[in-house]
């Protein structure tokens, strides 16, 4: 049985979950979340080709070692996660991406909802969702590579596309990954004149409302207002960037949400200093390398006291084909105000599983409701 069988469907508790949810909002963004939830009511399906598991990772390892493999891969994910969706639709039908990935490693699906027991490379029972609070899988879709010696190689936190992927093979594959950062290493291979004329054409300089812009001090700002806060990267000629602002940074119900958080537009193609709020201080590139963002628009969210709570580091603005929308999609601007709460209610210091936070929050919603 491949593992994706046993983690496809949701127990009779969760299905409860979700009904919970959708009681849990306001009429208004009820409605508009029914009439275009069709995409987000769709439910994972893991590829036919991902392996088998003995719900024990060493001896997973151990297998597809045995078969010539270099390690294995965990694919942290869950049924409703929109872009999970979209990478088992999208990167991982492409038949030059599955040759390689299925050829130099056994990719293992777990959910990161299910109470199926696996041991764990501690060699602990684990159940799978505690797996992934063990391995830092704090959003889906997480992709964790382990080498044949037990070595994590690389976690890889949100949607990849096949260009993406194929630069995470070609890291793995050169052992890069012993001595480089993926972001150093997909930055030595671009040329900056083929990059720039490679990319949409977007006006990055467009100002969010309510975003401040260089120079600013977000360390001086949140020790005399305490509030969390939000750094934006962006870059010249980025059309993700200009639809996040359009579709999601300046919608009324963010707006409103961002009114509660020091906010910081910065643009890696321009010059000008600023301080983060944990005390980092430089300009917009520099501060981009010193977090080792590696994608634009990147979001790094920072809690009152100045301590990074997640961060936003790949392609997010996707439907559940893993393209850029053309309007504003409900499920996605949900799932934005959800992240903004995590942040601002200080759950991620308790809940360092952000879609367990959202299950038990909208459970809690729908039952008050």
């Amino acid at each position: 049985m491949h593992a994706a069988v046993s983690f496809r469907r949701l127990p009779t508790a969760r299905r409860g979950r979700r009904i919970s949810l959708v009681f849990g909002f306001a009429v208004l963004i009820l409605a508009a979340f029914l009439l275009a939830s069709a995409d987000a009511r769709e439910r994972l399906e893991y590829p036919d080709w991902f392996a088998q598991t003995f719900y024990d990772l060493p001896g997973d390892l151990d297998d597809a070692v045995a078969r010539g493999k270099r390690g294995i891969a965990l694919f942290f994910s869950a049924e409703t996660c929109l872009h999970c969706v979209a990478m088992a639709r999208s990167t991982f039908q492409d038949p030059e991406i599955v040759r390689r990935l299925s050829g130099q490693f056994d990719v293992i699906a777990v959910d990161v909802f299910s109470d199926v027991e696996m041991i764990g490379f501690d060699g602990e029972m684990h159940r799978a969702r505690e797996l992934s609070e063990h391995e830092r899988a704090t959003f889906t879709p997480t992709l964790l590579f382990v080498d044949a010696s037990g070595e994590r190689m690389l976690r890889f936190v949100g949607f990849a596309d096949p260009e993406r992927m194929t630069v995470i093979l070609d890291y793995l594959e050169s052992g890069a990954w012993r001595n480089e950062s993926l972001r150093d290493y997909a930055a030595g291979l671009q040329d900056a004149d083929a990059v720039a004329a490679s990319v949409p054409t977007g006006d990055a300089a467009d100002h969010v409302t309510g975003f401040q812009q260089p120079p600013a001090d977000l360390a001086a700002q949140r020790t005399a207002n305490p509030r969390p806060s939000l750094v934006l990267f962006e870059r010249d000629g980025c059309e993700e960037c200009q639809r996040l602002r359009e579709q999601i940074l300046e919608h009324p119900a963010v707006q409103d949400e961002l009114a509660g958080f020091h906010a910081l537009q910065l643009n890696t193609d321009h010059g000008g200093v600023v301080v983060l709020p944990d005390g980092r201080h430089g300009t917009a590139e520099a501060l981009a390398a010193e977090l080792d963002l590696a994608h634009r628009p990147g979001l790094v969210f920072f809690a009152e006291d100045g301590e990074e709570a997640f961060r936003m580091d790949s392609t997010w603005l996707i439907d559940p084909s893993g393209q850029l929308p053309d309007a504003t999609r409900q499920d996605l601007l949900a799932a934005f105000l959800a992240r903004l709460d995590y942040v601002a209610s200080g759950a991620f210091r308790d809940w360092p599983q952000y879609q367990r936070w959202r299950a038990q929050r909208d459970r809690a919603e729908g039952s008050e409701g």
